[in-house]
Order: structure tokens, then sequence, then C-alpha cells
């Protein structure tokens, strides 16, 4: 997913957070920690099929996912529940997983430039 648009508004968090350059680094740590839980607790659950763990990092990450309008992590979520809930094959399960792991990698990645 790199080399494309950025998803991390920077002017988003900037303006959130005063043009604090230190309220805006600690916001990029914490978040870079936020979203690598995350992307490991997505994969795991997904792949075990445990919807309830799944819905337990899904309602961590969803507030800040919609602060800063990363909606697709939203809908790879609700996708993820759905094919669960459809007793869908494993390679669909594994596709969704690596997905969300692709997109988690750009956000991870462009909140490290921050720090």
């Amino acid at each position: 997913m790199s080399n494309q648009n950025p998803l991390v508004d920077i002017e988003l968090i900037s303006e959130m957070l005063y043009q604090d350059e230190k309220y805006i680094k600690e916001f990029a740590g914490a978040s870079m920690q936020s979203f690598s839980e995350f992307r490991e607790q997505f994969r795991k659950y997904v792949l075990a099929r445990d919807m309830e763990e799944l819905r337990r990092a899904g309602h961590k990450i969803k507030p800040a996912a919609l602060m800063l309008n990363l909606n697709v992590i939203i809908d790879i979520y609700e996708e993820s529940k759905t094919l669960i809930e459809e007793d869908a094959p494993d390679a669909k399960l594994h596709g969704v997983a690596d997905r969300m792991d692709a997109y988690c990698n750009q956000i991870l990645d462009e909140f490290s430039n921050i720090v």
C-alpha cells in the first residue's frame, strides 16, 4: 500500500492538538502502539474465527479510526465479521487479514515519520 496517497491526515492531527509538536509526537507514538496491537489482534482473531475477541479489538480501535477518518479499517473489520458469520473459507479470512495488515502497515509507517 505504500507509495500511495497518505492515509494519516497530519493537518487534522495538528489542528486537534493545537499545532503543539510535543503533543503531535506523543499522539503519533500512542497511535502506533494502538494500531500495531490492533493489527496483531485482528489477524489472530479473524483466523481463529473468534468473534468475541475480534469485536473487542475492533471496539478499541474504532474511535481512533473514526477520529482520523480511517474508514477503511472499519470497512475491513465489518467485512471480516460478515465472513466469519457466513463461515467463509480460510482463504477469504487470510485475504481480509492480509488487507488489514497492509493498511495498518501503511498507517504505522506514516506515523513513524512523525515521531
